[in-house]
């Protein structure tokens, strides 16, 4: 099998996979056989009760089931019970009917129909058994005929007329590119950089001494951390076992290099030599190299880019990981804490002043000035525990979870005059830049605008830090000083949870949304900005790694290691062997723990300059891709400024291509202007786009589209083996599509939900649309169907009944799971209209029916104050003998309304109004949720099983092998699977008697199992 060539195991697992093949062709034979001869000596027989004994025997031998001499059913053999005790009561009856004339006809009728349905149930299991077998060696067929066109010609195959062209001229054009890049140095002026830095943590500025103790503690930690991983036997059992589960769970290695990891899992005699030979390299890693030469192959990705990715061996890919996980977990707490240290890195947090905090205690009581739950803290936990270094581990045992398709889309937008004059003044600007510098705290100044070609990077002018924003941690109740480390830095980091790159990025996006929605109620407006670096890793220069890891005071030895690491010896794998590997001088390796750490180090030092230019807002951020909003345009424009200061101290570049600028109104008719240093274009984020009209993200067809047309040229590259065809479906149009789509929450609305259905119709109409006048492309060299086709299962229908003579094929067998023995062919629909009837039809109703409380709640406050209500005010804390106003009215007179709201962002406003709770944070908190797909919550789901599938569900109580997707308890079913075993179970318990369409044992499911562990290879 050439997909794992270098495995034993899989070359034994094949092996078995053919003679459980040949069995299950032989069972089925056999059965036909006797089920024939049976059926044949009923045409001859009719006489009921002769009849049924013919049936009663056949059935028992169909079926292999043993009996006595007198034709006594002996329990156990046959595993099927159900029948077996059938059985034995018909033996009875039968018995019965030779003498009682009381038995009539029509009940031996019935019991001839139960018999002849057993046979046809088991002719049934068969049937599909055998057809998923065929299946399973079409994919085999197919993989070896790929392989042996690659190893012969190394050109791609089997792609539609033109494709392969377009696809091997892209990726020489984008070859030719990374070479002009990634082997000549960047020109870094290390001068300069060197002063940016000590600047940014004020090395040289004593009247600010914060910054530089929290890089000492920093230092001081980053020394005993070295000190550590210096310790001698650093590999055992254990620590293999969670580097090369974090390596499976990576897209580093290839899949015979995974292969290869699977078969040390299960030899601790290996798992012992590997050990032994990675602790005598560690212990001499001043002498570590890459070796002669590392293999570097160009790879395509779901999203159309062209990664290079290297191909180092099994060992050498386990000890770097090792080092960058203990690297990344170091790091990851030690900016924490450099994150903590008292007055380094300043809080957005408002300080309330002496006097208003009299007021509140006078007027709302002491309760009023509680900062615990506010919407501010909530920001902050949510941007502490999800944004802050999330690049990095939490703990050495943290694995990266994520699903095959769910990638970002990659997109670029072709801008109009308008945008290309911009971006045109921009580049101009670019000859006035100004000397490096770091953002200091917020003061006003002036600076330049550049651009350059592909990558862009230009300044911003630097407003004055908006009123009333502290830039500490801010005073506590009247003027007191605040501890070290606020309540909200006590919260949970995740750490005990498995990193999901992509929940953070749609959780970011749900973020921005609900933004949008508090700040253009709230304060009429709201500017942001998204951008991305460009070629990150690739682009990355050396001397920016090096000489931010010396900063923080990483050791010579370790900066040596790292050099070596960086400067790695390349060559392609398709080069002409007498060519000589070149030295990387610039970019770091695609896809290693170590490529994280020098990026989030270097990244850590953009959080920090935002937040000093900004006086404490955030910049959220995942890996290189970053996002800014604030209800400050000017707060907007200093974050943007201190992005230019970094890009032109590390000589990294901006994608214009992919960033832009919003500047949203309240009033949708009011058009606000967006200062001329901001990125120009729209906000995206997969196949969305945000409205600056409506404010919310809307779904860009024409971006769907020039997917459609990919996803069309894929299935056709795939439809030699079902199997490859239904695994390339599942990926880009059920996984990849709907991924992009962004998960339905209560921030985008219930419209949203709408669009997702709606698209997903047109991509199956446009995909699949067939018929005997129009043929698909999908159907080249396939028989022309009888009826039209406009979906993917009539498609695979079709081509099952055309190619392997299968009619009458039930949904069942389409969308069960493969343990049940179903293609596990997903339905994206499924995925999305359980959630439809919990998603807020009207975000904006929600903060309404806020506004509405708040001002209910203010006005009974206001009443109770103003008849000296004594109880009311009691319950709010009001103090005898506190602090009162001097002037007599203010004593008599309410606080105004404006005053009552001015901190309801920065203190926790809960409105109990019966059993809902509308404060503000509690209101953001619901924006923000993405409902989930449960019955109980959306109302629209699958809760409760039918009697029949509920039958089904609980005979597979006994089942020998492990279940997935459709499980024995129906609550432990995730709501996806509810759905289709509620939708197709019926079918299944009429066709096949249960809801396992094949009888376990007869399919080869290890073999399915690397077939499902394979990614699929994208052509193009």
């Amino acid at each position: 099998m050439p997909a794992n060539s270098g495995s034993v195991f899989s070359q034994t697992l094949q092996e078995i996979t053919n003679t459980k093949l040949e069995e299950l062709s032989k069972k089925r034979s056999e059965f036909e056989a006797t089920k024939a001869k049976i059926l044949e000596r009923l045409e001859n027989e009719n006489d009921p009760l002769k009849r049924l004994g013919l049936l009663n025997q056949g059935v028992k031998d169909c079926y292999g089931m043993k009996t006595t001499s007198d034709g006594t059913i002996i329990s156990g053999p046959s595993n099927n019970t159900g029948l077996e005790l059938e059985l034995k009561h018909l033996d009875n009856f039968i018995a019965q009917a030779t003498y009682d004339p009381s038995v009539t006809p029509e009940l031996l009728r019935g019991w001839e129909e139960s018999m002849l349905g057993h046979l046809d149930t088991q002719s049934s299991k068969l049937e599909y058994a055998s057809l998923y077998a065929q299946l399973v060696t079409e994919w085999l067929s197919t993989e070896r005929t790929a392989a042996g066109a690659v190893e012969n010609d190394g050109g791609d195959i089997e792609m539609a007329e033109g494709f392969e062209d377009v696809g091997n001229s892209m990726k020489r054009e984008a070859r030719r590119g990374w070479e002009q890049v990634v082997f000549e140095p960047a020109k870094v002026d290390e001068s300069a950089l060197k002063a940016y830095l000590d600047n940014l943590f004020g090395l040289k500025d004593p009247s600010r001494p914060a910054k530089a103790k929290g890089l000492k503690d920093l230092r001081e930690q980053l020394t005993k951390f070295e000190n550590i991983l210096a310790a001698p036997k650093q590999f055992d059992h254990a620590t293999l076992t969670w580097a090369i589960r974090g390596l499976l769970a990576s897209d580093l290695l290839t899949d015979e290099r995974r292969e290869v990891l699977r078969d040390f899992q299960s030899s601790p005699i290996i798992l012992t030599e590997v050990a032994d030979v990675l602790n005598l390299r560690l212990a001499a890693l001043s002498s570590w190299s890459w070796g002669e030469s590392v293999a570097l192959e160009q790879q395509r990705k779901i999203t159309g880019t062209l990664n290079i990715v290297m191909h180092e061996d099994v060992l050498q890919a386990i000890f770097l990981h090792y080092i960058g996980v203990k690297w990344s977990v170091f790091l990851k707490n030690a900016f924490r804490q450099f994150r903590k240290f008292d007055g380094a890195w300043p809080s957005s947090r408002r300080s309330i002043p002496e006097i208003d905090q009299k007021r509140r205690e006078y007027y709302l009581g002491s309760r009023s000035l509680y900062r615990h739950h506010s919407l501010h803290s909530a920001r902050h936990n949510i941007y502490h525990k999800h944004y802050f270094m999330t690049s990095l581990m939490g703990h050495d045992r943290q694995q990266q979870s994520s699903l095959e398709g769910e990638e970002e889309a990659n997109y670029t937008v072709q801008n109009g005059p308008q945008v290309y004059q911009q971006q045109m003044y921009q580049q101009q600007q670019m000859q006035r830049q100004m000397p490096v510098q770091a953002p200091p705290m917020p003061v006003a100044r002036q600076s330049a605008v550049a651009h350059r070609g592909r990558g862009a990077y230009h300044h911003a002018p630097v407003q004055a830090q908006p009123t009333g924003y502290s830039n500490a941690f801010g005073a506590s109740a009247f003027g007191q000083p605040t501890p070290a480390v606020p309540p909200e830095f006590e919260q949970s980091d995740g750490d005990d949870e498995d990193r999901n790159p992509m929940e953070d990025k749609q959780r970011l996006i749900r973020l921005l949304s609900t933004e949008v929605a508090v700040n253009t109620k709230l304060h009429g407006e709201v500017t942001a900005f998204h951008s991305v670096f460009e070629g990150w890793y690739s682009l990355l220069p050396h001397q920016t790694v090096l000489i931010v890891m010396s900063l923080l005071g990483v050791s010579e030895m370790w900066v040596d290691f790292f050099t070596k690491f960086l400067r790695a010896p390349l060559k392609f794998l398709d080069d002409d062997p007498a060519t000589q590997p070149r030295i990387r001088r610039r970019g770091t390796p695609a896809s290693h723990v170590l490529s994280d750490v020098f990026g989030e180090s270097i990244l850590f030092c953009l959080d920090f300059a935002v937040n000093q230019a900004t006086g404490g807002h955030a910049l959220y951020r995942i890996r290189e891709d970053f996002w800014f909003w604030s209800r400050d345009h000017s707060t907007a424009k200093s974050a943007w400024a201190a992005v230019s200061g970094f890009v032109n101290a590390t000589k990294t570049y901006v994608d214009f291509k992919k960033s832009g600028t919003v500047r949203i109104s309240r009033d949708p008719a009011v058009k606000l202007d967006i200062d001329e240093s901001l990125p120009v274009g729209d906000i995206r984020w997969g196949f969305l786009k945000l409205s600056t009209q409506t404010g919310t993200f809307e779904i860009d067809q024409t971006l769907v589209d020039k997917h459609i047309v990919d996803l069309r040229r894929q299935l056709a590259d795939k439809r030699k083996s079902v199997i490859s065809f239904i695994q390339t479906w599942n990926t880009f149009a059920a996984m990849f599509f709907t991924t992009n789509f962004g998960k339905p929450a209560n921030c985008f609305g219930r419209a949203h939900v709408d669009q997702i259905l709606e698209t997903h119709r047109r991509i199956q109409l446009e995909v699949f649309s067939s018929s005997p006048a129009s043929p698909s492309p999908l159907l080249a060299g396939e028989a022309t169907p009888s009826e039209p086709i406009v979906g993917v299962a009539e498609y695979i229908k079709h081509i099952l009944r055309t190619r392997f003579g299968v009619s009458r094929i039930p949904d069942a067998y389409l969308f069960f799971p493969t343990e049940l023995g179903g293609l596990d062919l997903r339905n994206p629909f499924i995925s999305v209209l359980p959630v439809r009837g919990a998603v807020v039809p009207d975000p904006g109703a929600l903060l309404d029916t806020f506004l509405e409380v708040e001002r209910d709640n203010y006005e009974r406050l206001k009443l109770a104050f103003e008849r000296g209500d004594r109880v009311m005010t009691s319950l709010f804390g009001k103090v005898e003998g506190g602090w009162e106003p001097t002037n007599p009215s203010e004593r008599a007179q309410f606080m105004a309304f404006e005053e009552y709201v001015r901190y309801r962002e920065d203190i926790n406003y809960d409105f109990d109004s019966g059993s809902n709770h509308h404060s503000l944070s509690g209101v953001y908190k619901r924006l923000l949720e993405a409902v989930p797909a449960t019955s109980t919550e959306s109302g629209t789901g699958i809760e409760v099983a039918s009697a029949a599938v509920e039958t089904g569900i609980k005979a597979l109580a006994g089942a020998s092998h492990s279940l997935k997707g459709i499980k024995h308890n129906w609550r432990d079913m995730d709501p996806y699977w509810r759905w289709v075993a509620q939708l197709y179970g019926p079918e299944a318990m009429r066709r096949f008697g249960g809801l396992d369409i094949v009888e376990p044992g007869l399919l080869p499911m290890g073999m399915v199992s690397i077939f499902r562990e394979k990614r699929v290879k994208w052509q193009g």
